[in-house]
């Protein structure tokens, strides 16, 4: 889906619910209420590989407006400090920090959990919040255009990498301060937001077929007999089903019509071992 601004994530769920007559729907990767773009939504038994889209690379587009950083490191806090704008040399500079493996801090208006409660809900109660640094990837950086004060930028990373921490770290490497004034998803792993829809208008015919989405993300497909499957459902042992090994890393096996997963199955030490079970339940 292509969720606009202005609303959380789950709620951009809340169409593709009512469409496919289902509470059984979940996304993978938060987009910020701000922030507009590409959401993956999986429905029913596919909700259980949510953590394979999770993993994948993201792309951003976005816009840093220098000059000023507000609290949220967006549009919707207040400004906490100002300096003046930099000069486009400076910021070519610090932009080639943020290649391969940086360290950042994420936002303090963020849902990461500190002592078991949401940053963003200990800073909305004014209390001090501590973030824990972590490494992230950053793949490329591109200045896309230079309009003073604000500057638009393409990245793709790795997972958990928070852009409007970028704009904020950014701002500083270049001798002033900056916020994230707007953020768009572009890509997940082979996903483009240029097949995505609205959340408005999205129907049960936009998806994606199971089969067609595991080849997508580059797992393989094999087909076997019902009694198989059914048995794969009930997590019966690997060992005791006919199922000849294979070379592919990972796999999901289909019934004979290709359309119910049964199991996403992995390789390891030549032996195929369970990664995801679709049981009847799911």
């Amino acid at each position: 889906m292509d969720k606009p601004s202005g609303i959380s994530s789950f709620s951009a769920l809340g169409s593709l619910k009512r469409n496919l007559r289902t509470r059984k729907v979940g996304h993978a990767g938060t987009l910020d209420p701000f922030a507009t773009g590409l959401l993956l939504a999986l429905s029913g038994k596919l909700t259980r590989s949510v953590s394979l889209l999770s993993d994948m690379d993201k792309e951003y587009e976005a816009v840093f407006r220098f000059g000023e950083e507000t609290d949220t490191l967006d549009t919707e806090g207040k400004v906490i400090a100002e300096a003046p704008v930099p000069d486009y040399s400076s910021i070519q500079k610090s932009s080639v920090l943020f290649s391969g493996t940086i360290t950042q801090i994420p936002p303090v208006f963020s849902a990461i959990k500190i002592n078991g409660k949401r940053a963003y809900s200990s800073a909305r109660k004014g209390l001090d919040v501590e973030m824990p640094e972590r490494q992230v990837e950053i793949r490329s950086f591109e200045l896309l255009n230079w309009n003073p004060p604000d500057l638009g930028v393409r990245i793709r990373c790795s997972k958990g990498t928070y852009i409007r921490s970028i704009a904020r770290d950014m701002g500083l490497e270049s001798g002033s301060r900056a916020f994230c004034l707007s953020l768009r998803r572009t890509a997940i792993g082979p996903f483009s937001v240029d097949s995505a829809v609205s959340p408005e208008i999205i129907s049960q015919t936009d998806g994606m077929l199971p089969v067609n989405f595991f080849k997508s993300i580059g797992v393989s497909i094999r087909t076997v007999p019902s009694d198989i499957a059914d048995k794969l459902r009930q997590g019966f042992p690997v060992s005791r089903l006919s199922i000849p090994l294979t070379s592919e890393d990972r796999l999901t096996l289909f019934t004979d019509d290709n359309k119910i997963p049964a199991a996403l199955m992995e390789l390891k030490n030549e032996k195929l071992h369970y990664s995801i079970v679709f049981d009847n339940a799911s």
